[in-house]
């Protein structure tokens, strides 16, 4: 954790227990229901660009699968409170690592996570990224540290500011999270392409990996392998033929025409419990002006002001 005295921060946040320090913003713990995120100086530009994007959500049926943004203004994002951690932190703390150093090859899972929940999580990403799809967006950076896990263990996409339009050339990321496509895209060979369906699906496919197996693709073998140019050769560790691994399969070759073809298709690994309407209900909406109202007052009350 870094040192708090070293980042400038409003004298009233003080008070406020800091959880995390990310590229774009610092959060801290308001009430059991609430964090706050602010944006940090190398991180404004980024910070705007996930309001604007809790903005155009709030336009639409809110999606359960996506963080609750319940008041923006210029310089503060008030989002749900998910006490679970990050799906990063779930899994490494099941995993016994070479030197027990954070990148070391994982030698050991000592525990996996129930097949009903895995089936659970991976329909959870599936739809929240079919949601964004069916508003003409991509998230573009699906990883562990990016999924936030609730109480009762649901599933929440969060960190929304490398979000971009379906079409848009894409950033790319770290491997196993992204590709550098091969031949097989004609002149598109050496590039992350562009961002839509195949760059989402491929990151759901190594997540789920993830969740299955306990580790990253690969994260248990020789550090030394050359992962970009594996994927780019579409050399995949092995899998094999039970439903959860065909979606991995078909998720890394990019056979989902649509992310929504995907959210189907994981939406039939639980049976007729994800199925159900009262399922995906939305939030109640009373209980969430009640907390809008809750950060309102805080601002109101100078929460955000440097002078005090």
């Amino acid at each position: 954790m870094p040192e708090m005295s070293l980042i400038k921060q409003p004298p009233k946040l003080s008070k406020y227990p800091f959880l995390s320090l990310g590229a774009t913003g610092l959060v801290y713990k308001i009430d059991e229901e609430i964090v706050l995120k602010i944006p940090r100086e190398t991180g404004r530009d980024a910070f705007l660009r996930e309001i604007e994007m809790f903005d155009l959500f709030e336009k639409f049926s809110p999606c359960p699968m996506i963080v609750q943004s319940f008041l923006r203004v210029p310089e503060a994002n008030f989002l749900a409170f998910l006490s679970g951690g990050t799906l990063d932190q779930r899994f490494r703390a099941n995993q016994v690592r070479v030197g027990h150093s954070y990148c070391g090859r994982v030698e050991k899972v000592v525990k996996q996570e129930p097949i009903e929940l895995v089936e659970r999580w991976s329909m959870e990403l599936s739809c929240a990224t079919a949601w964004l799809e069916n508003l003409g967006y991509v998230h573009g950076d699906i990883r562990p540290p990016n999924l936030l896990l609730d109480r009762d263990d649901r599933l929440k996409l969060i960190d929304f500011d490398c979000a971009a339009k379906i079409g848009s050339p894409s950033d790319g990321s770290a491997p196993p999270w992204a590709r550098i496509l091969g031949v097989e895209a004609g002149e598109d060979a050496g590039s992350f392409g562009l961002y839509g369906a195949r760059t989402e699906q491929f990151a759901i496919g190594s997540v789920i990996y993830l969740m299955t197996r306990g580790y990253e693709p690969y994260e248990n073998e020789d550090p030394g392998l050359d992962i970009v140019d594996l994927f780019r050769r579409m050399e995949f560790p092995p899998l094999g033929n039970d439903p959860l691994d065909r979606i991995i399969d078909r998720c890394w070759k990019g056979q989902f025409d649509f992310l929504k073809d995907l959210a189907e298709e994981a939406r039939t690994l639980g049976g007729d419990t994800y199925r159900h309407p009262t399922f995906l209900l939305p939030p109640a909406a009373q209980h969430r002006l009640q907390i809008q109202e809750k950060c309102q007052t805080l601002v109101n009350q100078g929460l955000l002001e440097w002078e005090v």
